[in-house]
């Protein structure tokens, strides 16, 4: 008899740790989504950086060479307010680009705590009403 509780009990425990991991497994499926968007945000920025300095690797060349060419220290300031303005323009656009991955960032994890909270919801209400929800089938499928 001592054995026939423990299957009893294991049965209607059953479904609540079913219920238990289907949350469980939606929040890590939602975390490790989060995390691997936010990994590749990362690896975006980094290249996009990677491709302003190859940009404007060329230009600061040419001011490298005409800044050892320059005979004034008129010349020479120039060719250094051009190179100052240049690291501005990339920071700007560096900023700029961060921004905007801040906010796919921001978009991401709300589209995952709605799909999270609406699987919580549903849940929620299928197991609230599960009793109404199962009469109504089996009358449903009583007269079909």
């Amino acid at each position: 008899m001592s054995e026939g509780n423990p299957i009893k009990k294991a049965g209607k425990i059953d479904p609540k740790l079913r219920k238990l991991n289907m949350y469980k497994d939606a929040a890590k499926n939602a975390m490790d989504n989060n995390t691997a968007f936010d990994s590749k945000i990362i690896d975006a920025n980094n290249e996009y950086l990677n491709k302003l300095c190859q940009a404007d690797q060329a230009e600061y060349d040419i001011l490298l060479e005409n800044l050892k060419l320059a005979t004034s220290e008129e010349e020479r300031a120039e060719i250094r307010a051009r190179m100052t303005e240049m690291k501005k323009e990339r920071y700007q656009k560096d900023t700029e680009n961060k921004k905007y991955y801040e906010k796919q960032q921001e978009n991401h994890k709300n589209f995952n705590y709605k799909v999270l909270g609406s699987l919580l919801v549903i849940s929620g209400l299928v197991w609230k009403y599960k009793k109404p929800i199962i009469d109504t089938t089996k009358n449903f499928i009583t007269k079909v």
